[in-house]
């Protein structure tokens, strides 16, 4: 096994051919400047088929996950190529509807999570937030249950995160509630 060392010159870096065959990091490297060879550069990625002819029309980013190769592999190759990255066509913006705003829609500003209203209506966040701003409509304020003697009897006993998932609010808002009560 101790002669098999020589096919890996080049294929791995020397350190690890000493390493794995119990070589010397000298002989390794004498070896490979006798026969010229130059030394391992685990950069050097093999062109996957099919990589070129996808050169022109996709991102480096898109490639390098399609193909997984490093970005900057396929940088070099561009460059060696002169094939430079394709600009990419983005949608144009499409402004909202007119008459998205109904009487029912502006009803609901304030009566649940902009996320929830955006999503019932069809926009985005960022319109329903907009709109409910614009109109004075303070945001959606989710209530929290009543800390009841038997919940406050748990404090103490069960942690903080598990009465909250329990009672469908924040870890954060059980701790405030437990401290509160320390207090009083």
């Amino acid at each position: 096994m101790a002669e098999d060392w020589n096919e890996f010159v080049g294929e791995m870096s020397g350190r690890e051919v000493s390493r794995r065959f119990g070589v010397g990091s000298n002989t390794v490297r004498r070896y490979r400047l006798q026969c010229g060879m130059s030394a391992h550069n685990p950069r050097d990625v093999a062109t996957p088929v099919g990589l070129l002819e996808k050169l022109a029309t996709s991102s480096s980013y898109q490639l390098a996950k399609e193909f997984n190769i490093p970005a900057s592999s396929i940088e070099e190759l561009r460059t060696e190529l002169c094939t430079p990255e394709p600009r990419l066509v983005r949608p144009r913006f499409v402004p909202l509807e007119e008459g998205i705003w109904t009487e029912e829609a502006i009803a609901l500003l304030g009566t649940m999570s902009d996320p929830e209203l955006a999503d019932r209506l069809g926009v985005s966040r960022t319109h329903v937030k907009k709109k409910r701003k614009e109109l004075g409509i303070a945001a959606y304020q989710a209530p929290f249950p009543e800390i009841t003697p038997e919940i406050a009897s748990e404090f103490g006993k069960v942690s903080d995160s598990v009465l909250g998932k329990r009672l469908g609010i924040s870890a954060s808002h059980i701790r405030r509630a437990r401290l509160r009560r320390m207090e009083a």
